[in-house]
């Protein structure tokens, strides 16, 4: 696998300097061997741990790499998904409409995320926005909830930059040390309040390491959201 990504990486840091030269000739071939070789690096499911968090690192990278160019970034969020549907997330089990809701967020929250498994349908049911965070501060997976507080599709989101979701003053401030601690196993958290609707929405974020194989993957963010109840001042 490291000598399929290295290859890779030659052939892209060529077909850069070929386009700096304008040599379409050149581009066409390069371009043309690229492809191939992310077929291969993403094409099939890897057996050992440094493997698997090879591709990770990899589809990160790429991502870091062409984040200005917004095609590129949905292929490579593509990608991105490819590998977390195989390694972290499970079949997909049909939820009877009466169980939902009917534990509570922290018991299921455990029992989606145990063993390093991201379990969509459990995790989808939880009022709570989740989601995870590579160590390059994009975003590897969302719940339909946050999605929805976000107003976006969650295929969006993936690959994005945890910045532009909380706002790159907030990320810088509170978020960055935090989640570099949690990418180091601490278990943090942030509280902060932030205006929905006119509306004083109080955010209390919990960030865990997300370990598979004893291999950290990212921070499993939690966002829990609920009404400010501090007392007004009478008028």
């Amino acid at each position: 696998m490291e000598a399929l990504i290295d290859l890779f990486w030659s052939k892209y840091a060529d077909l850069q300097q070929a386009i700096e030269r304008e040599d379409e000739r050149a581009m066409g071939a390069l371009d043309g061997e690229l492809d191939p070789l992310l077929l291969a690096i993403f094409g099939s499911a890897a057996q050992d741990p440094a493997s698997i968090q090879a591709q990770f690192r990899f589809a990160l990278d790429l991502l870091n790499a062409e984040a200005d160019d917004r095609g590129c970034v949905r292929r490579n969020a593509h990608l991105l998904q490819t590998l977390v549907e195989r390694y972290l997330a499970p079949p997909a089990t049909a939820v009877a409409p009466s169980e939902q809701g009917t534990e509570s967020d922290v018991s299921l929250i455990d029992e989606a995320t145990a063993n390093g498994v991201l379990d969509d349908s459990l995790l989808n049911r939880i009022s709570d926005r989740i989601l995870l965070v590579a160590p390059g501060y994009r975003v590897l997976y969302s719940n339909e909830t946050n999605a929805k507080r976000l107003n976006m599709p969650r295929e969006e989101l993936l690959g994005r930059h945890f910045a532009e979701l909380i706002g790159l003053h907030r990320f810088r401030n509170e978020f960055e040390p935090n989640l570099n601690k949690c990418f180091e196993g601490e278990h943090v958290s942030v509280t902060y309040a932030d205006q929905v609707n006119g509306e004083t929405i109080v955010m209390r974020c919990r960030m865990s390491p997300f370990l598979r194989s004893s291999t950290l993957v990212g921070a499993l963010v939690i966002i829990q959201e609920t009404a400010d109840r501090r007392k007004r001042p009478a008028l």
